[in-house]
């Protein structure tokens, strides 16, 4: 069954959409033009009235990931462990609006279709993302904020590792338990005791 008409520039974003879609659950091999196609609805021809090839249908998708990606980032506030709560939460509801970016961004899919500047494109990315937990987290081991008998890039890894698993963890529909369904929220207030607590303790919210 064919999908409706869309306006050209809808159009265009579904099928870099699907794009992104097809690479992170399918790999490489499956990212064909029939799969674009069949996964829209559309023919096979009428992929090359919006891109002129299958190369600019993967630059347009790269510009979705750029542009979703960066739009989790937060504005640097004074206090360096609300911005990370809130670049936290924003990234973990993008992760689980849109699995397929959260895959690629641990993946090589999209680069190995990138060329050479996309590539890089998708790298920086990834690499921005790194580098923002880090500053923050080094800030707050400044201001006392975050436990200082670890190196800061343990609890770099500390981060990024409750991100993606909260990312990943299915939520129980219809759990009474509170422990059935990790919601940001609360993900993020278990990642916050991981990074503030010693033994003596040091998180005033966590008496």
């Amino acid at each position: 069954m064919l999908a409706k008409r869309l306006p050209a520039a809808e159009r265009r974003l579904q099928l870099a959409a699907s794009a992104l879609e097809i690479l992170a659950t399918q790999g490489v091999g499956g990212l064909t033009s029939r799969a674009i196609a069949a996964r829209v609805g559309v023919r096979d021809g009428s992929l090359f009235r919006h891109f002129a090839s299958k190369e600019a249908i993967v630059d347009a998708a790269i510009d979705a990931f750029e542009l979703q990606m960066a739009g989790t980032f937060p504005e640097p506030g004074s206090d360096p462990l609300e911005t990370l709560s809130e670049f936290f939460h924003r990234r973990l509801v993008l992760a689980r609006q849109r699995p397929e970016f959260l895959r690629l961004a641990l993946s090589d899919r999209l680069t190995e279709v990138a060329g050479r500047e996309g590539a890089a494109r998708v790298r920086a990315v990834v690499k921005r993302s790194i580098e923002f937990i880090r500053e923050h987290l080094t800030r707050a081991r400044q201001q006392q904020l975050v436990r200082d008998d670890v190196p800061v890039e343990v609890l770099v890894w500390t981060f990024t590792g409750v991100l993606h698993g909260a990312a990943g963890a299915s939520p129980a529909p219809n759990s009474r338990r509170r422990s059935g369904r990790l919601d940001p929220t609360g993900a993020w207030r278990s990642l916050r005791r991981l990074l503030t607590s010693k033994d003596h303790g040091n998180d005033p919210s966590n008496p």
